[in-house]
């Protein structure tokens, strides 16, 4: 078993029964009384844990509160539930994923693992991409390569591209890749299900690619799976269940939440009301956002943006109207 183990064993013990003997883990895991003790050393050294040993109780315990792997095996379900809703969705091969799920079912206490089959993930919205195109992506990822591929707009405007994989994102159940782009010169974001061809490109490209420090920036730089330097501060303003939701989320690093304490407009649902700013690029998917709450979300800025939602809340009440 892994030292992660143990390491999440002792605090565990600790916290439950307020200590642990050397010799008691060593039994549980099989190991010697030598190897736990370097285990508690690398708790107190890496990770802060104010462990100290009682000789008049002959054991491990806290001598103040320590809290920084509390809930581990709850934490643990969760992210196992999740990983395995993943490999089930995406099939993959079978033998590696029952390899995977069993070794991350092992870090979790006994009593948990009797209820891992009762914690489910529903992922309605997850993308398939095609194994060439995950294979070569990963290639270019390894060697620092280029692919030439055949792109697909999202207004089905077909192109020809050189790029360089730089980072592989899965954003809302769908993968893209953030590349940089060898004809534009620049970072960009792609579909990988709009990726109609693929295949290695073996020039190097003459070109200097943004370090790792310039590429998370780029990634944390605004709202969305589109990135880049934000052209403005979006505010959306949302009432009622919705408002009470938000307050709980996070959209971005940089959002602000406001309460707002009295409104006068006696038509808006009723409850609180909270306004969200955030910085952002790309419209589209933010406007997709804030329509899917209906009477709940009002864009209130920039101007621009708030025509744009009035537009389409236009466009969406004539098609309501038509007719049958």
């Amino acid at each position: 078993m892994s030292q992660s183990e143990r390491l999440l064993y002792i605090n565990r013990r600790i916290r439950d029964y307020g200590g642990v003997t050397s010799a008691e883990v060593a039994r549980y895991f099989e190991v010697s009384q030598r190897q736990v003790k370097r285990d508690i050393e690398y708790l107190r050294e890496r990770w802060g844990a104010p462990i100290v040993y009682r000789q008049d109780r002959k054991r491990y315990e806290y001598d103040q509160p320590w809290d920084k792997f509390d809930f581990a095996d709850e934490k643990s379900l969760l992210a196992v539930a999740f990983v395995e809703s993943i490999l089930n969705a995406y099939n993959y091969v079978p033998i590696v994923s029952e390899e995977l799920i069993t070794q991350l079912k092992e870090r979790i206490s006994g009593p948990y693992q009797s209820i891992i089959a009762k914690v489910r993930y529903e992922l309605p919205d997850m993308e398939q991409i095609r194994d060439e195109v995950t294979y070569a992506f990963c290639q270019a990822l390894v060697a620092g390569s280029a692919l030439d591929i055949s792109y697909v707009s999202s207004q089905g405007t077909e192109s020809q591209r050189t790029i360089v994989p730089l980072r592989l994102i899965n954003y809302g159940g769908k993968w893209y890749s953030l590349a940089w782009d060898c004809g534009k010169k620049e970072l960009r974001t792609f579909a990988m299900g709009r990726i109609q061809s693929v295949q290695r490109n073996r020039d190097i490209p003459n070109q200097e690619i943004p370090a790792d420090s310039e590429i998370e920036a780029f990634l944390n730089s605004s709202y969305g799976i589109f990135k880049g330097a934000a052209q403005e501060r979006v505010k959306l303003r949302f009432y009622g269940g919705a408002a009470r939701a938000v307050r709980h989320q996070i959209w971005h690093p940089d959002q602000i939440l406001t309460e707002v304490l009295s409104v006068d407009e006696p038509s808006q649902p009723e409850g609180p009301v909270v306004d969200l700013s955030l910085p952002v690029r790309d419209w589209p998917e933010l406007l997709g956002r804030a329509l899917r709450c209906g009477r709940f979300c009002e864009v209130l800025e920039p101007p621009s943006f708030r025509q744009r939602w009035q537009e389409e809340l236009r466009a969406m009440l004539t098609l309501a109207e038509r007719s049958t």
